[in-house]
Parts: C-alpha cells; structure tokens; sequence
C-alpha cells in the first residue's frame, strides 16, 4: 500500500475543481495515505476545500515565464524542486498532462505516470514520465482524472457516482439580507458568455420569487459587466472583488448557483449548491455540471439557451428530492 502519494493539477480552476473527486477516491481506498497536491498558486485556495488533500505545494509557471532571469525566480524553483525531490513519493501522478506539469513530476526522482502520447495535450511531455497510461481525451473531465488515478492505484470507481466530499463554512456576502442565488456571468473567453439582457430577466424573475442576486467578479471588465446587469435588478448584491476562498463561501451560503461554463460554476456543483450550467461555447457532452446534489446544464457549443429554459431547469434543481 502506497504511504505517499502526489497529485499534480495545477491548472486551470475548473480543471482543478473536476480533479477534486480524485483526493475522495484515493482516500477511501487509502485511509492512511498521505496525499500531497501540486496547484499553481493561483488557484491554490481549490484543494484547500477538501479534507482529503494533506498539503499543498504551489508552483508559479504564469510568473516564473515572465521573470525567468530574476535571482527570486530561479530560488523559488529551487525551493519547489528541493521540497519535492525530498519528499520521497511513492508515486506522482500527472494529471494535467503538460510540458510544465511532466518537469515537476520528473523533480520527484520518483515513480511518474502520465498520459500516453496519444491521449496528451501536449505529446512530448508523455517522454518525461516512468510510465503511461492510455486514458483518452474524450472522457468528461472528472470521469477521466479519476479513470487515471484508479489505473495507476489498482482501484475501481463507479464512474457515474463521484464525490467531492469539500467542506466550506457558509459566509453570506455583505449587504445580503436573505436568500440569495449566486450568479456567475463571466468567464475567460468571451464566446461562452450569455447575453446579459437574459441575465436581467433571469435576476428579475428570482427577486420576484423572494432571492436576492448576487454577483461576482474578477477583472475591471468583469466588474463592469456585473454592475450594469445589477443596476437593472432589485436588491442585487455586487460582491467586492474576493478570494476563491471567499467565493467558495459565499457559494456555499446560497440557495442556488447559475453560471456559464467556468470554473466557479463547477465549483458551485462540487459544493452541491443546486446548479445550472448556462453552456453557450462548449461542449455540454464534456463539460456539463458533475454534482453529488440536483445539478442541470442547459445549452450547447452554438446553442443559446432561452430565459425560460434557464428558468425551468432551475425550478427542477430547487424541488429536487
């Protein structure tokens, strides 16, 4: 029975938010085991939220790049290096699949299993590991990290049924006064926005029901959005830009979560807040909702979805049984 195990995910945070039911998986064919999680330090506040991750060790790849020259940039790298290398794994198990993410692994001088070169983003990392194994890109997100980690483990999973297991207190956002639903309107890449005349209606038809909306940001283009669809809306609350923790509190205090395709979306399903995923630019096939509560997705790569459909598909979550 392996005593140390390390995770490598580092990025991004949906990707990170999918790889959580991994930590459950492993500690409940391990008890004893004690699992370290390699993040990029921004979205290290992700595998915070679970109980199963013992540690967390932080890697600055976005920085580093822009500072390769600097003396903190090359200490830093040394300290990540001499801090895995002297950790003595067991195993490390790549379940990002990049060129960054196979050079940590190889830092271990340990057992490293990575994807094979047909199954990898990118091909060449696959040389770095002691081992591969074949577990293909079309597999959702969360079914395939777990595939992963149970090949290399020799444990089985029930595919259909993952667990996130996350603990997060319920911290309601300032200027809340009762329910509230979370919206999550923005994301990176401006083709899996919905448009935000549908958010209005959609904001307007919760403040009728009794919940208050609140909105959460993280760029000044973000903030503008969140604020203009506010303004239209009774009562919406604006979030001060916040912490991934913070957010995750926040998530975890409402009585429900709509979001388009990003990763506080998923985060919401992880935390089984009823959630709808609005999926506008993606495949709903790949990355629709994955949760142990009432979840729905609605929408598809080129499919908008209406007002009411978003509607309908909220009303289900919320009367759930």
């Amino acid at each position: 029975m392996p005593e140390k195990i390390l995770i490598i995910k580092s990025s991004s945070m949906g990707d990170v938010v999918h790889a959580l039911p991994v930590a459950y998986d492993i500690k409940s064919h391990f008890p004893g085991v004690r699992l370290d999680w390699v993040v990029e330090e921004s979205f290290a506040d992700i595998p915070a939220l679970s109980p199963y991750v013992d540690r967390r060790i932080t890697t600055a790849f976005r920085r580093w790049r822009k500072n390769l020259l600097k003396s903190d940039t090359r200490s830093e790298v040394r300290e990540v290096m001499r801090e895995l290398s002297g950790e003595h794994y067991d195993v490390v198990i790549d379940l990002q699949g990049l060129m960054r993410s196979a050079l940590v692994a190889r830092w271990c001088s340990t057992r490293t299993v990575g994807y094979s070169k047909d199954t990898i983003r990118e091909p060449l990392a696959s040389y770095l590991y002691t081992e591969t194994r074949a577990v293909p890109e079309t597999l959702r997100p969360v079914r395939r990290y777990r595939t992963m980690a149970a090949e290399v483990l020799g444990y089985s999973i029930d595919a259909d049924k993952p667990r996130y297991g996350l603990r997060v207190p319920t911290v309601p956002p300032s200027g809340v006064t009762g329910p509230y639903a979370l919206l999550a309107v923005n994301t990176s890449r401006p083709e899996k926005l919905w448009p935000q005349a549908r958010w209005i209606q959609v904001a307007k038809a919760l403040a009728e029901d009794g919940l208050q909306s609140v909105f959460i940001w993280g760029s000044d283009e973000e903030h503008r959005r969140v604020r203009e669809i506010a303004s239209a809306v009774p009562g919406a609350v604006v979030m001060p830009r916040s912490s991934i923790r913070a957010i995750a509190e926040a998530i975890a205090g409402a009585r429900c979560l709509l979001g388009v395709d990003t990763g506080f979306t998923h985060l919401g399903a992880a935390l089984a807040v009823p959630s709808v995923g609005i999926i506008v630019g993606t495949s709903a096939e790949l990355f629709s909702l994955v949760s142990e509560g009432a979840c729905a997705t609605v929408g598809d790569a080129g499919v908008v979805p209406q007002v009411e459909e978003v509607l309908a598909a909220l009303s289900g979550v919320m009367h759930a049984d």
